[in-house]
């Protein structure tokens, strides 16, 4: 009887600071505005990705889903500059490594195309795998851990743009 009890309160209390925190004005930056387009880097045409071969078309893939594929469309232009970085993890005491740290650091600049005003900001991605005995599965992990990096980068990125872009919205 208690839990049940406990479950009801637990639900009303949910319902209430729900109305409360729409009450406040409160808009999550994922929301779906009125059109029923979703909120996101959709009117951010995405210029250029100046990192290695093999990142790039990772990030590439990760932001096509997020950015406008018609560039007249966009209201702002993005910029990317991305490295890599394997540290050592995993160190045995004969030194092989036996597993590393897959680093990615991104800086964006965002223009808006009608007033010229530019964003900066950056990001950064870490994702580990394990070298193994079998080179290809090192290169398979290798490379999962660079898909995975970029995606979170590129999550990481999108993050902070939608936060500068609200805040600034609200600051006029």
């Amino acid at each position: 009887m208690h839990s049940v009890v406990t479950k009801a309160m637990t639900k009303m209390l949910v319902m209430l600071l729900s109305l409360s925190v729409a009450a406040c004005g409160f808009k999550p930056l994922y929301a779906v505005d009125q059109r029923g387009d979703k909120s996101g880097l959709r009117t951010v045409n995405l210029v250029s990705i100046d990192t290695s071969e093999e990142v790039e078309p990772f990030l590439q893939e990760a932001f096509g889903r997020r950015t406008v594929s018609e560039g007249e469309a966009a209201t702002y232009d993005l910029f990317i500059t991305a490295a890599e970085r394997a540290e050592r993890l995993a160190v045995q005491i004969d030194s092989t490594v036996t597993r590393y740290n897959y680093r990615l650091l991104g800086r964006y600049t965002l223009v808006n195309r009608k007033t010229g005003k530019t964003t900066k900001g950056r990001g950064t991605a870490v994702a580990s795998f394990n070298v193994v005995s079998s080179q290809v599965s090192t290169l398979s992990a290798e490379k999962t851990a660079r898909e995975k990096a970029a995606r979170v980068l590129v999550e990481e990125i999108e993050r902070d743009i939608l936060v500068r872009l609200e805040r600034a919205k609200s600051d006029t």
